[in-house]
């Protein structure tokens, strides 16, 4: 198959880690695959991507405009409508494609208008709640009437799309390089308990939730060392002290979690996030939030579960799972072996399954 993803950016994110493990692994498989992406080839020279790249830059003077509109005339449209890198990576798909992929809300209107190849969407969350502005949340929902062929990459996701828009998704789970993420012998220079957290300006990625419930639990619980690791240190005002990891490498985030006593996910939503199951590889006891982490997050056998929003549910989990040392030795028996199921060969599988069934061939 001849197969081209459509992507706005190859920046390092976990999102963009997914996608690019699936197009090298179908490459592996004889597949002739590329990306149309904005940006440059320094954006991803933190993978080793096998696939072709076709590459748009957008002019700095365009950049320029934008960056000033919205900063001086509160011109959100400019920067946050890219119609410009829509239309350059609707016209820069190959014209002999058999599947074009979108890869995210805005680039599902390039897929379906550049005619190229079976249309298809791999939806990795449910965009419209990126978004604050109501007219852009809207826009990003609208996509989901498209005529394009849809992946879901999480049960909460396939539910989600069944329960507002009555459609059936096949879902397409992501899973992790389990030659990276193992658990990994360590040493602490301290006795203390440590807890380990992603932390990211998003709001909706819980961060001042977590440092609230953080504050409940050192209150409880003494000699607690808490580590928060992440692209850049979210400014959020807080008592509560903690470290910043910035930008670790796989290795040393590998190790950061094997040494972790709880790692926790505080977000309102997600879809399939790669932290904690990450760490549950590594055999990290985690507490995490309930909607997105259905596949492999389940409660009171390898993980604790909590209601999003909530920083005293939160705060008890922790606790309890800092306190409760037969429970932290069960979820790192337990976490592994779920944690083992989600390979990359099986995620290939079932891509290639999808699109093979949607060209009707074997």
């Amino acid at each position: 198959m001849k197969i081209n993803y459509t992507m706005y950016g190859t920046g390092l994110t976990g999102g963009v880690r997914v996608l690019l493990e699936i197009a090298n692994g179908l490459v592996e498989r004889g597949h002739d695959v590329t990306l149309t992406t904005l940006g440059s080839k320094e954006d991803h020279a933190w993978f080793p991507l096998k696939a072709e790249v076709i590459y748009q830059n957008i002019p700095q003077f365009v950049k320029a405009f934008r960056y000033g509109s919205a900063k001086y005339l509160k011109g959100d449209w400019f920067n946050s409508s890219p119609t410009l890198e829509l239309r350059k990576l609707a016209n820069a798909t190959p014209g002999d494609v058999d599947i074009n992929v979108a890869t995210y809300c805005f680039t599902a209107y390039s897929v379906f208008s550049s005619g190229s190849g079976i249309p298809f969407y791999h939806m990795q969350h449910y965009e419209p709640l990126f978004f604050d502005d109501v007219f852009m949340s809207k826009l990003a929902e609208t996509t989901y009437y498209l005529p394009i062929n849809k992946i879901a990459n999480s049960i909460w996701l396939k539910n989600l799309m069944r329960d507002k828009f009555r459609i059936d998704l096949p879902v397409v789970n992501p899973a992790i390089d389990h030659e990276l993420f193992f658990p990994r012998d360590f040493e602490r220079d301290t006795e203390n308990l440590r807890v380990v957290a992603f932390g990211k300006q998003t709001r909706w990625k819980g961060f001042p939730e977590l440092l609230e419930a953080m504050k409940i639990v050192m209150g409880k619980v003494k000699n607690i060392e808490f580590i928060v690791y992440g692209g850049n240190r979210p400014n959020y005002p807080s008592s509560v002290p903690y470290t910043f990891l910035q930008s670790p490498s796989d290795e040393q985030l590998a190790t950061l979690y094997s040494s972790a006593d709880v790692v926790v996910t505080s977000s309102w939503y997600e879809s399939f996030p790669l932290p904690p199951i990450e760490a549950m590889a590594c055999g990290a006891p985690v507490v995490t939030t309930q909607y997105g982490t259905e596949d492999y997050a389940f409660a009171e056998q390898n993980a604790l579960v909590v209601p999003p929003k909530d920083p005293s549910s939160l705060a008890n989990a922790i606790e309890r799972l800092l306190i409760d040392e037969h429970l932290r030795e069960q979820f790192k028996r337990e976490g592994p072996k779920i944690a083992k199921t989600f390979t990359w060969d099986k995620t290939i599988d079932q891509v290639e399954t999808v699109f093979k069934d949607s060209l009707k061939v074997d």
